[in-house]
């Protein structure tokens, strides 16, 4: 009798042993819910975690993509000035504007933007001289359009893909004038004249310059021809001055100081849009003109190939934050320049299309 009772009682003890330890829901179901819901909820706290890490990633890699994209974020800082290298004589059209912008630079870098000038070879020389520089983001150089037309009339032996692209930041335009006492009112005029009387028409030029290329543009689209008359080098205001031609292209700050004394009338602005205070003039685009973009006078900054992207990215912004500056913007603007910002990729993708239509411009020349 006590054996059977001894093990009624252990027979108890293990069917409650077994059923603290089991998870199977006992015959009310109400410890089963209890534990399917603590599972459930820590199922969904662990998926609401996945999620919110993967969002982190994501944003930080749209994060990274928007620094190498725009510049608006960098983790290169400079521990030195940088320097950007204009290849022509200091004080000149092109070396003023650029030592304006590389004011406002300053302001918003942690340290100095300086301009050095080494002039030589059309330009040539100094952008050699950056192309065999450290590639450290401390030195770039001004890019012109005239390398694309160097390029294409095979003087120059280098091109936009044996550096690395910053951006653009200065807009000028080329402009076509002719004396104030002439007979040609408008560009129209001008044309007309040409086709009754071709080759005869005395275009001042510098061979293998882009004012050149302006010309011949003209004659392209209107089918007329100049007489290009090679100045060598010579002065082309005193040359028009003293009536030895009848007209010639230049960048409108080049001639700016003329049509403002009254000396020269503007006939037309290679341009959509003409310079602030000067929207008299008529733009190549508001007389129905068209693929005269390669033309424009836009300079851009070119650094070492192999320059970190993270330093291009930094100089880079600095190129946007002094572009959108006010007084940076009214102080090129009193010169007749403007400013045009863009990403590195933007840079890459204009200069192929204007080296490509220097290319295709440069077959009258060269052939």
């Amino acid at each position: 009798m006590k054996k059977r009772l001894l093990g009624i009682l252990l027979a108890a003890v293990m069917c409650m042993i077994a059923g603290c330890g089991s998870k199977e829901a006992p015959a009310d179901g109400a410890s089963g819910t209890q534990n399917v819901e603590t599972e459930e909820a820590a199922d969904a706290a662990e998926e609401e975690a996945a999620q919110e890490e993967a969002g982190a990633q994501e944003e930080t890699a749209a994060q990274e993509e928007t620094a190498g994209e725009d510049g608006q974020a960098s983790a290169w800082v400079p521990e030195k000035e940088i320097t950007i290298v204009v290849p022509y004589e200091a004080g000149g059209n092109t070396d003023i504007p650029t030592r304006i912008f590389a004011q406002y630079m300053s302001k918003y870098s942690d340290k100095e933007v300086t301009i050095t000038n080494i002039v030589g070879a059309g330009g040539r020389t100094g952008v050699k001289e950056v192309m065999g520089a450290d590639p450290d983001g401390y030195t770039f150089v001004l890019q012109a359009s005239g390398f694309a037309m160097q390029s294409a009339l095979g003087v120059a032996d280098f091109t936009y893909e044996d550096l690395d692209e910053v951006g653009y930041f200065l807009d000028s335009s080329m402009a076509i004038v002719v004396r104030a006492d002439s007979s040609y009112e408008t560009l129209d005029d001008l044309i007309e004249a040409a086709k009754a009387a071709p080759g005869n028409i005395k275009m001042g030029s510098v061979s293998g310059t882009l004012p050149l290329f302006g010309s011949l543009y003209l004659e392209e689209k209107n089918g007329i021809t100049f007489n290009n008359v090679d100045l060598d080098g010579a002065a082309k205001a005193t040359e028009l001055l003293g009536s030895r031609i009848e007209t010639y292209i230049d960048g409108f700050g080049a001639v700016k100081q003329y049509i403002d004394s009254g000396d020269f009338r503007c006939l037309a602005i290679f341009s959509d849009t003409a310079p602030a205070g000067y929207e008299d003039i008529p733009t190549l685009g508001e007389l129905g003109y068209d693929g005269y973009g390669y033309l424009k006078q836009n300079f851009g900054i070119w650094a070492p190939k192999g320059t970190d992207p993270a330093a291009i990215a930094y100089v880079n912004n600095l190129l946007k934050q002094a572009s959108e500056d006010p007084e940076c913007i009214a102080a090129l603007e009193a010169i007749s320049y403007g400013t045009c910002y863009t990403t590195p990729q933007e840079h890459t993708s204009i200069l192929e299309e204007t080296y490509a239509a220097f290319v295709k411009a440069a077959e009258k020349i060269v052939q």
